[in-house]
């Protein structure tokens, strides 16, 4: 696998965490800038688009991105574990 490129991988580490309100949100933050949901999908579809893209080109590995995949995975056993 070629090595990272450290600035591809903090724009994605950027679109990854990027956290966006939501039409739905407004109430609660009315001065944050909303999207309608066909905006939130659009975004969706290009968040995975340039994730599939760097998983093809083997530059989406590295320690932070597999530290928080391997986090999210715990938090969804434990919350699996703890609804039984």
């Amino acid at each position: 696998m070629p090595p990272s490129s450290p600035n591809r991988l903090n724009s994605l580490g950027e679109v990854l965490n990027a956290d966006v309100p939501l039409a739905e949100d407004k109430a609660a933050a009315p001065e944050a800038e909303t999207i309608t949901p066909e905006e939130e999908a659009m975004l969706r579809a290009e968040k995975l688009r340039t994730i599939r893209e760097a998983i093809d080109r083997g530059s989406y590995d590295s320690d932070e991105l597999l530290d928080e995949a391997m986090r999210r995975m715990q938090n969804a056993i434990e919350n699996d574990n703890q609804s039984r």
